[in-house]
């Protein structure tokens, strides 16, 4: 029955239909019974989460990761949105979230390429809008690099071409800062960068104490699944998976070493998360992945209720 459950979902025509219009049912209740902002600013909010599931369909039809169905992971990622009311609004964080999906577009798309440099110029340039929205993604650029090298992109050209395109963002709002304001900005950006925070029990909220618990733990399942069963795909396929994966690794560890700067990056931990669950729960198909895929489905409330009323 677990089975016949898991796989009637994922593999649906309907689930993304079902799943949009759930989630807009379940925003409409936020709004209603706990609202972030004013009623234009969350309609906003949701074409932005929408825009972004709506990439995550284009990446995973550009690159094949999930090809059993293209949408699952916007499912997913517009269900972990919906179930937390608190980044219902338009802030920092998904704004920082669309820019590195679009950057991870250009990225992905310089795999094994000779000529390289405008793909990685271009991805480099968002990544450093994202920087200075969420400056504490700033420690994932060396990782970036990595991955081009992985990806048999990097060269001198292009390499060049990333320091670039990354400077363009930063070293124009740097100037922008300087001039408008003596560098009080940028000195409180660069502060954030370096902070590390304690972990303070009395000051973590509830709900999102939970909410990030109930992402790690699907995180970690998901991720544990592509490590040891990367070998069963392409290699291409495999580089975009351990890309998702270090890099969503290195956004929990932003996250739990500066509580304050968690809301800043969980919409971009919830799509690591769609893309990793979404290929883990759409190739397996044993007796413990449809267990965890339900009881996925039965926290689903709890979590949302807590985060809804506390």
């Amino acid at each position: 029955m677990a089975n016949i459950i898991q796989k009637k979902i994922v593999t649906s025509q309907l689930t993304l239909t079902t799943a949009v219009i759930v989630s807009v049912a379940l925003w409409v209740v936020c709004f209603l019974i706990r609202p972030v902002t004013n009623l234009i600013e969350t309609i906003g909010a949701y074409a932005l989460y929408a825009l972004i599931g709506y990439l995550l369909i284009v990446i995973n039809k550009s690159f094949a990761i999930i090809r059993l169905r293209a949408s699952f992971q916007t499912v997913i990622f517009l269900t972990l949105v919906s179930i937390c009311p608190v980044i219902h609004t338009i802030y920092e964080g998904n704004i920082m979230a669309l820019c590195c999906l679009v950057s991870i577009f250009f990225l992905f798309n310089s795999f094994q390429k000779e000529w390289s440099a405008g793909l990685l110029f271009h991805a480099f340039i968002f990544w450093g809008i994202g920087c200075i929205l969420v400056p504490k993604i700033v420690w994932i650029v060396p990782y970036l690099l990595y991955s081009c090298y992985i990806f048999k992109s990097l060269n001198i050209r292009s390499f060049v071409a990333s320091i670039f395109g990354l400077s363009i963002p930063i070293g124009g709002y740097v100037a922008y800062d300087f001039w408008d304001n003596q560098g009080v900005e940028i000195a409180t950006k660069i502060a954030e960068i370096i902070r590390i925070e304690g972990i303070a029990f009395d000051d973590i909220q509830m709900p999102i104490c939970v909410m990030f618990l109930f992402m790690f733990v699907i995180f970690v399942v998901s991720a544990t699944h592509s490590i040891l069963y990367s070998m069963d795909e392409k290699m291409q396929t495999r580089c975009y998976l351990q890309h998702f994966i270090v890099t969503t690794t290195f956004l929990f560890v932003l996250a739990f070493s500066c509580i304050s700067a968690s809301l800043q990056l969980l919409p971009f931990i919830q799509i690591g998360i769609g893309l990793l669950y979404g290929h883990f729960s759409t190739l397996t198909h044993n007796k413990w992945s449809n267990l965890f895929f339900i009881c996925i489905l039965a926290f689903l409330i709890p979590v949302f209720i807590i985060n809804l009323l506390f």
